[in-house]
């Protein structure tokens, strides 16, 4: 494969920057049920491809810029605020790192164990939001919809009995496609982890805190909210990105998660070669030790 020069990455980075305005801007819904923080939008998986496929440095240069032109040359009501711009870089910053660490740890190789966990805390994190409000407020606190338990356990089934799908159907794609090319460069486990890191870690928990701040809501039911939307867009944003990577692969160009001699690669490896000299010098005192 072809080694992207930079060129080439300020040409791709300028492309998803102008798709991820558009997508941000005309093809997104804003204030869902009445709630100024509730947003549906498929530009963070432009911006997510950009960090596996341009690398982290141009994957926060994409999400910083979708957010800040978009905002300056096409606002959606209210003024521009930079404190907003936090979460959308850090959308475009942690997906190759997110990606570089868990494939480090070989956790995901068999199975998405780490992917379970992070499910497992969500629905538990949902479970207990509905047990103990009885109300959401909309906007300024002006209307409240009230939380009946029918709704509480539906939605509470619901995210639990689509958690349970998304995994096998995790499991089913990469078993499915097992001799793709795609399967052979990435893996779809650790793309998809990858992803709920960033949006339920990082996006998500950074995003409400600074709408918290800034629009006066309490801080669990914008959290609670916009993780229950986040859980199905995120899905979404995974096929997409999949898709994505495995079209970028018939441009034969080698992508960032490929590019064996990338700066987190030369850190992993560094760290690989400092942990094998220690227990070479370890063994080496045990066997000095046996001599004597």
């Amino acid at each position: 494969m072809k080694k992207m020069n930079t060129l080439y990455k300020i040409s791709y980075s300028a492309l998803f920057i102008a798709l991820g305005i558009i997508l941000s801007r005309f093809l997104s819904i804003s204030h869902l049920f009445g709630l100024p923080f509730l947003k549906i939008s498929f530009a963070p998986s432009v911006v997510m491809f950009s960090s596996f496929y341009l690398g982290p440095i141009y994957g926060l240069i994409v999400g910083t810029a979708v957010d800040v032109l978009g905002a300056v040359l096409y606002p959606l009501g209210g003024e521009f605020n930079p404190l907003y711009t936090i979460a959308a870089s850090l959308t475009g910053l942690i997906p190759y790192l997110a990606y570089k660490v868990i494939r480090f740890t070989k956790l995901e190789n068999k199975f998405p164990i780490i992917l379970t966990i992070i499910l497992l805390a969500l629905n538990i994190f949902v479970i207990t939001f509905m047990t103990t409000n009885d109300v959401i407020y909309s906007e300024s606190g002006k209307k409240a919809y009230e939380l009946y338990p029918w709704i509480k356990w539906g939605l509470s089934s619901t995210f639990l009995a689509l958690s349970i799908i998304f995994i096998v159907g995790t499991i089913y794609i990469k078993n499915r496609f097992k001799n793709r090319k795609f399967n052979k460069y990435y893996n779809s486990y650790i793309i998809a982890t990858s992803v709920y890191v960033t949006y339920f870690l990082f996006k998500i928990p950074v995003g409400s805190a600074i709408q918290t701040l800034l629009l006066g809501y309490d801080f669990m039911i914008i959290l609670t909210v916009r993780m229950l939307t986040g859980f199905l867009t995120s899905f979404a944003h995974i096929v997409i990105i999949l898709m994505a990577l495995d079209l970028s692969l018939r441009f034969n160009a080698e992508g960032a998660l490929l590019n064996k001699n990338n700066l987190m690669n030369r850190i992993l490896k560094h760290k690989t070669m400092q942990n094998t000299d220690k227990l070479a010098f370890e063994g080496e005192k045990v066997k000095e030790v046996q001599h004597e």
